[in-house]
């Protein structure tokens, strides 16, 4: 009985089951796939939340366990730079912003973000750079133009007050 080819792969009729065994399996890895999904949206998605209630150490934890989920989602990378961003890292929160680059379809927002941090560090051209960067990728994007436009606001600002600063040696 045990030695009959196939025996294992025999329900109690006697049937033969070795391919619903296979389709089983699919559809396991199929589950699981979709387990993995459900588990990263949902800890995306309490990031959002902690975030929005400012409670910014459990969204970053929330955010690295998604990491282990998938390492080339931008929202968790965004969600690290935003965090960042909020708690002074700045430099961080670039870096974070940069990686999302690599896996987003919606680059305009990071090339916006990244904008944003440079503008917020004073490094008025490299915000101007980063604002046309958002725009080339989308040019209805209306944060990139207010930011740019700011930044531009700034830079032309700053130069006005240097030149009155240097009339007084003239």
């Amino acid at each position: 009985m045990g030695s009959e080819k196939g025996y294992f792969w025999k329900n109690a009729h006697g049937v033969d089951v070795s391919d619903n065994i296979e389709k089983l399996n699919e559809i396991y890895n199929t589950i699981q796939r979709i387990n993995s999904k459900v588990i990263l949206f949902s800890l995306i998605e309490q990031a959002k939340s902690e975030y929005d209630k400012c409670d910014y150490e459990t969204g970053r934890k929330s955010l690295i366990q998604a990491y282990f989920e998938d390492k080339k989602n931008p929202i968790i990378y965004r969600g690290l730079g935003c965090i960042s961003q909020h708690n002074g890292k700045l430099n961080f929160a670039v870096r974070m912003f940069k990686l999302a680059l690599k896996y987003s379809k919606k680059r305009e927002v990071e090339y916006a973000l990244i904008g944003m941090i440079y503008y917020l560090q004073d490094k008025l051209e490299e915000a101007v750079k980063y604002f046309n960067l958002a725009l080339d990728e989308n040019d209805e994007f209306e944060r990139a133009y207010e930011g740019r436009n700011q930044s531009m606001l700034e830079m032309h600002l700053k130069i006005s007050d240097l030149q009155d600063a240097l009339r007084k040696y003239f």
